[in-house]
């Protein structure tokens, strides 16, 4: 699927990491895919790729930087007195302007329009930075292949837009091919209220707890997602796929700013309800699941200003037991060894 990918946008620009590289095509709106020694480490939906909807939002895959919310009073995923989910072309759409800045540094930059559901309409800046960085030396102690890389993701504002009328904030949505036997996990103190369910339903016993971290096993018939309290001080995010002897790592600093419900759905608490620094989701039959990070929206003298996330995501490939002994090195987690047998 590598070889798809370069083919179909000539203009692509990659940037070597790890035992792999970055690879950024223009032509699918920003999203950002890795591939480690040959293997593409994203979802890529190839039949999208080929086959484009005219009329219907062609999820490709990869990492994607959304404005949130989704859903609720101020929804970007939701036109003016309208129900219909829809993804604005400025998001699905809209080629970048893709540039290296250095050897380790990609600039992806376009200029967009939004219109959220209460009818206000922006213009922006929409950004993202990509750095290649080195892989921790623990990897390399552990005989483990990998890639690191990190994303300052950035909307801003072109115009004068009253905080009253708008809330937005970057968002990064990583997809990762699987679900059945992938077991996410989250580093935060054992606590049920650090964990928001109110997306699609309560993920149940798929949630179990540990002092400092809790597991969700993915799959099943049922979509589900959880998001992670900001005020819970929670260090990471990640997912171990044993069946590609794979872990992959995502991390985020918490901001000063104003972090918001980002739901697909009404939100009747309203849309600041919760307050999530990270989200995870299980796509069940859809065969996929999502590692996210969401930033802080951010004012000045009541009007929007520009709002940044700095994200991490740590890619790695080894037995599954030596991915556990890194977790612990570098994170101090121990998950139970039976989530090696789900």
């Amino acid at each position: 699927m590598v070889e798809q990918l370069r083919a179909h946008d000539a203009n692509l620009v990659e940037l070597e990491c790890g035992q792999g590289s970055i690879l950024i095509p223009p032509s699918l709106g920003g999203r950002i895919f890795c591939q480690l020694t040959g293997e593409l480490v994203h979802r890529l939906d190839v039949e999208a790729l080929r086959h484009p909807s005219p009329t219907e939002y062609d999820n490709l895959g990869g990492n994607s930087l959304w404005p949130a919310p989704e859903g609720g009073p101020f929804a970007f995923n939701y036109l003016p007195e309208s129900d219909a989910w829809m993804v604005q072309d400025g998001i699905a759409k809209a080629a970048p302007r893709v540039v290296r800045d250095d050897e380790d540094c990609v600039r992806v930059e376009k200029r967009i329009v939004l219109t959220n559901r209460r009818g206000t309409r922006l213009d922006l800046n929409y950004r993202r930075l990509i750095w290649a960085r080195a892989l921790h030396p623990i990897a390399g102690l552990l005989d483990l292949e990998g890639l690191t890389y990190d994303t300052l993701d950035a909307f801003e504002p072109l115009g004068d837009y009253d905080a009253e009328s708008v809330l937005l904030a970057p968002w990064s949505l990583e997809q990762f091919p699987g679900a059945e036997g992938i077991v996410a996990f989250g580093q935060v103190p054992e606590s049920d209220a650090a964990l928001n369910c109110d997306f699609y339903g309560d993920p149940g016993e798929r949630i179990a707890w540990r002092p400092d971290h809790f597991v969700f096993r993915l799959g099943g018939k049922e979509r589900h997602q959880i998001g992670v309290r900001v005020d819970h001080d929670p260090r990471c995010i990640g997912a171990l796929d044993a069946a590609r002897s794979m872990l992959f790592v995502r991390k985020a600093r918490p901001q000063q700013g104003a972090y918001f419900n980002i739901a697909d759905n009404e939100q009747p608490d309203g849309p600041f309800s919760t307050a999530d620094l990270y989200s995870i989701f299980n796509g069940g039959e859809l065969g996929f699941f999502e590692l996210e990070t969401i930033g802080a929206m951010q004012t000045a003298k009541g009007l929007l200003a520009a709002s940044t996330l700095l994200s991490q995501t740590v890619i790695l490939r080894g037995s599954p037991e030596k991915l556990l002994a890194y977790l612990l090195e570098t994170e101090g987690l121990q998950p139970d060894e039976s989530i090696l047998n789900t």
